[in-house]
Order: structure tokens, then C-alpha cells, then sequence
């Protein structure tokens, strides 16, 4: 007999292999999604964790910079007292290789380290790096200063401490009643501030129309939101503009405690105030203090105003690279030569400028650092976390911390 014949149709053979496919891709696409959502939640989990590491450390360094301001404020004060300093070249509190005496070679000493801190990052492995900058809040303009407080400065422990969630805001809606005491800003202040919001303007990395600012309106509104008055210097309210807001606030009209306050004054916008943060500052807060012209950067030392009264205006190019020619020869700015031999009056400055009249706000030279605001940057693989503090190193035991924030983006 024959062999027997299949009696399976050939396109039913077919319909199998088709199911065989189907189930085969239907078995990858699930094994894929599988592995796609294991590497997602890995990664998730890997970043949390270097998010982590990053806070931690980042906070770290905030800690480290607490301990070398804490230091900068013992050997100035050591300096003072005219005490023997280890950090001198002579291990007796002689004189170091420059000649300076053993205290002032020791505050030298402290004030290069935590000036050049910034510049070695610690690298404490291939995935953990931290860097640690530190700058003296006194080589901005402390716009404080432009209205100085009638009576007691506000108080240092009235300063707000941020969230590491959010950013740090100091101003309440409404400040303390108005007592009738506070100060009004001077012609001088707002014929300054006027000049300084113009030349920040001029130099913003914009749109000639996206900086057509009214320097003069902004001048007076920084100076009215400070002041202790509520009667503008056009004569009008204060508060006007501010009520209109939501939510309303008032004038704060007292030293500011915060840079960030700024971007509540009228005609303030997010773009000025970033721009502002380079060269002003409000510490330390009840200060009257200038520039300190030995530690500023030459952007911030374009804004010193020197000159006799009536003909005072921002100093020019040529006396910034005068000055900065004498800081590459390791001179600084003095009222007076006295013993210091790093010591140069203001008279001998460039072409004598500085000494010709005077110079507003006054700053006595040479100044010493007592508030520092810190940024400290934690990389963490893919990860950096970055946090600003401010440290004040006059109250005892001090240093004392004003404020801390998160910062983001480009802050």
C-alpha cells in the first residue's frame, strides 16, 4: 500500500507559522520593555543616590569653608593684638621672606589661602569632586551703605536661612510700623546709583531695547524700598506700586538682608537683578562701608566714585589698571603708608585721583574681610549640587551663618 497523504491543508500551516511569529515577537517586545524598565529604574535610583552623595557633600564643603573663615577672623584678630602667628615664616612670629612682620605675614598667609581655595578643587575620587569658593562680601558695593540706618542696625540674626527645596527669600510682605525715624537717601546717594544701574545696564549681554532701563526711577525706587520713610522722592507713596502687586507687599524701608529683595523693588526685573548680583551686595548689613578697593574685581572697581564734591564720577579704565598693577606687585591701598611696607596712600594711585577729593561710600583702607559669602559645588557622577552661604565673623563665637540657599541654574 502507498504511504498515507497529510490531510493538514497547506494554508493552515501557514496561519501556525504566522501564530509562532506573532507570540515570538510579541515574547521579545516584552523581554525588551523588561530590560528597558530595569535600566530606567536603575538609573533613576543611581542618580538618586549620587543626588544624595552630592547634597551631602556639597554641604560638606560648606562646613569646610565655615572652618577657614573661622580661621581668617582668629589670625585678623591675632594680627590686631599684635600676637606671635604660626602661619608666619618665622616660627617665633618673625618676619617672612618679604619683610612684613610676623602677624601681618600670617594674615597674608590666611587671607591667600582662602583666595586661591577656589582654584584646587578636591578630588576625592574619579566620581566625587568638590570645589569650595570664597569671596569677601566687602569687595562689592554694599548698597546698605547708600542709606545708612538712623539708629541701631537691623538685626544680623533677623536673616532668614533657605530651604535646600527652595530659594531663599527674606523679605516679609509687610515690614515693622514706619517709627518716623528712619533716614531719607541723600542727592549724592541717588545721583551715584544712578550712574552705577547705567553702567550695569550698558554692560549687559543683551539687546540694546531689552536694556533701555530708566536708571534714574530705579536708582530712587532701590533707595525709597531702603529708606525708613514711606514718602517716595517723587513725593508720592511708597507703597503705591507695591499694594498693586499679588500679593501685596510694602516698602521694606530698613537694610536690606538679601540681594534677592532687590527683585521686589519697581521696575526691577529678573534680568537686572542677575546682572546686579555681580557687582552689589548688602553685607555686611547696617555697614556703611565702600568698595574695598584691594580685593575687588575690576567689574565692581568701575563703580568706586571719587572726585571733589559736586564733580565726583566712576573712576576710569586706566586708574583700575593701576590699581591692578599694584596688587601684581603685592602692594595694597592704604589711608596712610604707616609701617606696613605693602602699604601705597591713595595719593600715589595712578595719576593721585583717588586722593583728590574723596571717595563715596568711604571704605578705610586697608579693610579687613568680615563677611564671606561661600559657594560651595559637589559633583557626583552625573550630579552637581550647588550651595551659597553667607558667614558673618563678627559676633562671638562667630562666624555666624546669615543665609544659605540652593543655588540652580545660573545663580
Amino acid at each position: 500500500m502507498g504511504r498515507a497523504q497529510s490531510t493538514v491543508p497547506r494554508d493552515e500551516r501557514g496561519i501556525v507559522l504566522a501564530i509562532v511569529l506573532v507570540m515570538i515577537f510579541a515574547l521579545v517586545t516584552a523581554v525588551y520593555s523588561f530590560q528597558r524598565r530595569a535600566i530606567i529604574d536603575t538609573t533613576i535610583a543611581t542618580n538618586r543616590l549620587e543626588a544624595a552623595e552630592a547634597d551631602a557633600l556639597a554641604k560638606g564643603g560648606l562646613r569646610v569653608a565655615e572652618m577657614l573663615v573661622m580661621v581668617v577672623r582668629a589670625k585678623h584678630r591675632e594680627g590686631d593684638a599684635g600676637g606671635e602667628n604660626p602661619l608666619s615664616g618665622d616660627d617665633r612670629g618673625g618676619s617672612d621672606p618679604a619683610g612684613l612682620p610676623g602677624a601681618a605675614a600670617g594674615g597674608a598667609g590666611v587671607d591667600m589661602l582662602w583666595q586661591s581655595i577656589g582654584n584646587f578643587p578636591f578630588q576625592l575620587d574619579d566620581d566625587h569632586v568638590l570645589r569650595i569658593e570664597i569671596e569677601d562680601e566687602g569687595a562689592k558695593l554694599n548698597l546698605n551703605a547708600l542709606v545708612p540706618p538712623s539708629g541701631a542696625p537691623a538685626a544680623v540674626a533677623g536673616a532668614s536661612s533657605g530651604d535646600e527645596d527652595e530659594d531663599d527669600e527674606d523679605a516679609s510682605d509687610d515690614p515693622p510700623p514706619d517709627d518716623g525715624e528712619g533716614t531719607e537717601a541723600s542727592e549724592e546717594a541717588i545721583e551715584y546709583l544712578t550712574e552705577v544701574i547705567q553702567y550695569v545696564a550698558d554692560g549687559m549681554d543683551a539687546r540694546p531695547e531689552e536694556k533701555n532701563y530708566d536708571a534714574a526711577a530705579i536708582a530712587e525706587n532701590i533707595l525709597d524700598f531702603m529708606d525708613g520713610d514711606r514718602t517716595a522722592v517723587n513725593g508720592r507713596s511708597e507703597d503705591e506700586y507695591y499694594r498693586r502687586q499679588s500679593p501685596p507687599y510694602a516698602a521694606w524701608n530698613q537694610p536690606l538682608l538679601s540681594v534677592d529683595q532687590i527683585g521686589l523693588i519697581e521696575d526691577v526685573d529678573p534680568t537686572l537683578l542677575a546682572e546686579l548680583r555681580h557687582y552689589v551686595t548688602v553685607h555686611p548689613i547696617g555697614s556703611t562701608a565702600g568698595i574695598n578697593l584691594n580685593r575687588a574685581e575690576p567689574w565692581v572697581l568701575k563703580l568706586v566714585y571719587a572726585g571733589p564734591s559736586g564733580n565726583m564720577r566712576l573712576i576710569d579704565d586706566q586708574m583700575v589698571e593701576d590699581i591692578f598693577k599694584l596688587r601684581d606687585k603685592g602692594k595694597k591701598i592704604c589711608d596712610s603708608e604707616g609701617s606696613d611696607p605693602a602699604c601705597v596712600p591713595r595719593a600715589e594711585v595712578g595719576n593721585g585721583d583717588l586722593a583728590n577729593g574723596s571717595v563715596y561710600p568711604e571704605a578705610s583702607l586697608p579693610a579687613k574681610p568680615v563677611v564671606f559669602r561661600v559657594v560651595s559645588s559637589a559633583t557626583v557622577g552625573d550630579i552637581t549640587r550647588r550651595f551659597e552661604a553667607i558667614y558673618d565673623t563678627r559676633p562671638n563665637p562667630g562666624p555666624q551663618l546669615l543665609s544659605w540657599r540652593r543655588l540652580r541654574g545660573s545663580d
